[in-house]
This record gives C-alpha cells, structure tokens and sequence, in this order.
C-alpha cells in the first residue's frame, strides 16, 4: 500500500479530489454509493488495497488480494441531464483501455460493453451504478478492478485473466497506472459528456474486439457487426435480421 499513499492527482485532472485510500474495505462501490448518497461531490473517489467483497458485473465476485491490484470506485455526477448511465460505463471502458496501452507491450481491446482485454485475457473490469431520485439519475458510481502486479492468476482465472505485470514481463507503480486511468477517465467521459456518444464512438469501434466476432447475447445467436448511436451491440443473425442488445452477457 506503501506505493499509493503518497498520490496525489495529475494536474487538471477533477477525479480523486477527494480520494479516499483504504487498506481494507468490502467493496469500493458500497462505499462510494454511499458517499454519493450523502452528497460527496463529482470526482470523489474511493481507492482500497484490498476488498473482502469486490464484485464485478451480474454480480460475480472480483478477486481482490492486497498489493497487487487497484480497486477503485468514482463518484461521476456531471453530464446526466445530457448522458445515460450504460453510455457512461461504455465511455470508460475505452479510457481504460487507452489508458492501459501505455503499459502493455501491444494495445489491449474492449469487450463489449466494458472489459479490457489484452490478447483475449481480461486486465480490468468496470461496474456502473446508477442512483437516482425519482426517474432521474443523480450520480454514477463507476467502478474499476485492475489486474496490475499479480504475478500469477488463481487456477480458475488463470485461463482468462491477466495482469500488466504478466503481459509486461515487469513490475510496475501502481500510483503510475493510477495516475493515468484518471486523467483518461476525466478527459474521456467529460468529451462524452459534452458531445454525445458519437464524439467517441469511432475510437471504442477501433478497439472493439467483439465486433466480427460470433456471438450469444440473451436469445440473440449471431455475428457483431457494429455499435449503433445509443451504443448498442448491433447483431447480425443466421436469417440476416439485425438486433440491437442493450444489455447482457456476450457468450
């Protein structure tokens, strides 16, 4: 933890002001959500060593060991008038994995909606959540696991997970990747935010691993073809008919 105590945000950026470093918490989301709920302003972040309940989207759980990871949880309130919560997750997907180009030897992709991938193994995951009063969303916690020192996966992951330092051949600071993940978040989702999905749609195309590939997503079978306006996954079937999938797990 010695390595993250001493952070202090790149200059310009508006997130991890305040940031909140813990050394052990259940999960950073339950956290943050909390702090949101409370009233903690836009770019209140909490970063924790290790959780005892992390958990990643639909619910599975993040396996979350101290020293080696980040774990990070981002109060994000601006631009929610103008951006839907899934547009938001989609957005930082992409600046997390342009963020993570700097420290792999060859550039990672997206899984859609949000996964980072690097050579098909995932480096980090993000979970939005939303908070509303009444039909209307006052904050979104957006949070992130990132695989960056573990030299080795548990048995069950060690086919479809990574982290920088395996992909690297070599350690790393976390407070550097850190650093970097905020300032591409900050730059990213305020764009988004500013200018609609379609300010960074062609960016998250290019890097979208899951289009051209075959895939299940609920009870749609068939080939990713593109991302539409809204940021849908758009899917070819067998009988050529296209569905746009909002939401789900692509198998």
């Amino acid at each position: 933890m010695e390595d993250l105590l001493a952070f202090v945000p790149p200059p310009g950026c508006r997130l991890g002001r305040p940031l909140i470093l813990k050394a052990l918490t259940g999960s950073t989301n339950d956290d943050a959500r909390a702090l949101a709920s409370a009233g903690a302003g836009h770019g209140t972040a909490v970063l924790a060593d290790a959780q005892s309940a992390g958990r990643g989207r639909l619910g599975r759980a993040w396996s979350s060991p101290a020293g080696d990871n980040l774990y990070l949880s981002i109060v994000w309130r601006a631009g929610l008038d103008a951006v839907d919560p899934p547009l938001l997750a989609l957005g930082a997907g992409l600046a997390v994995s342009e963020a993570l180009d700097a420290f792999t030897p060859t550039p990672t992709a997206v899984k859609w909606p949000n996964d980072v991938r690097h050579r098909g193994k995932k480096l980090a995951g993000l979970l939005a959540e939303a908070i509303y009063r009444g039909a209307t969303p006052s904050a979104v916690v957006l949070g992130l696991g990132v695989n960056v020192r573990g030299g080795a996966m548990p048995d069950e992951l060690a086919g479809i997970a990574s982290s920088l330092r395996i992909v690297r051949g070599t350690d790393l600071d976390r407070a550097a990747v850190l650093g970097a993940l905020l300032q591409a978040l900050d730059a990213t989702l305020g764009e988004l935010c500013a200018h609609g999905f379609g300010a960074i749609r062609e960016r998250l195309v290019a890097r979208c691993e899951t289009l051209g590939a075959r895939v299940t997503v609920g009870d749609v079978t068939g080939t990713a073809v593109d991302l539409d306006p809204t940021g849908a996954l758009v899917v070819r079937d067998d009988r050529g008919a296209l569905h746009a999938v909002r939401a789900g797990e692509v198998r």
